[in-house]
């Protein structure tokens, strides 16, 4: 084999390796992401509603639902019937805020933390990690209650 028919199968190699789908872990432990509605409701145990009743909406929630103990108001998620699970948000109780800060720093190291002004009106924090498969964003607001969304990463970090 010469030089340059080896260069051309390295090439179509990892082509193939970052072409091929491969499920991301997503928040929950057994969650991932590409999961069809029926398969999700099944790993968290409780059916989830329709938030708008139109025809192509891919939004469900469920409310009072727990997290590892930790009580979530609503837990929202996007299932899009050709691409399954897209993306999870929770809304939990300022004072269970802490507690999920630090255990995301301590599983994925330290995030990158912004502070923002909404129109002048709402301050707003947040904090985002790039886990490699998943873009895990909190956001704190003084209108809103704590957020935490998680959704598949779009960037391969190994081309930056």
């Amino acid at each position: 084999m010469t030089k340059a028919s080896r260069y051309v199968v390295i090439a179509l190699l990892f082509l193939i390796i970052q072409l091929t789908p491969e499920p991301a872990i997503a928040c929950v432990q057994g969650l991932e992401w590409g999961m069809d509605l029926s398969s999700v409701e099944s790993h968290l145990g409780t059916p989830l509603k329709r938030i708008q009743e139109s025809v192509n909406s891919d939004l469900f929630e469920v409310s009072h639902f727990q997290m590892s103990g930790i009580p979530v108001k609503s837990l929202r998620v996007r299932v899009a019937d050709e691409y399954g699970l897209k993306q999870l948000a929770y809304e939990m109780d300022y004072e269970n805020m802490t507690e999920v800060l630090a255990g995301l720093r301590h599983r994925f190291g330290p995030p990158v933390g912004t502070s923002l002004d909404v129109d002048g009106r709402s301050p707003q924090q947040q904090w985002i990690w790039h886990t490699g498969e998943d873009v895990i964003t909190a956001v704190k607001s003084q209108e809103r209650p704590f957020v935490l969304s998680y959704r598949p990463s779009l960037l391969d970090p190994s081309f930056l």
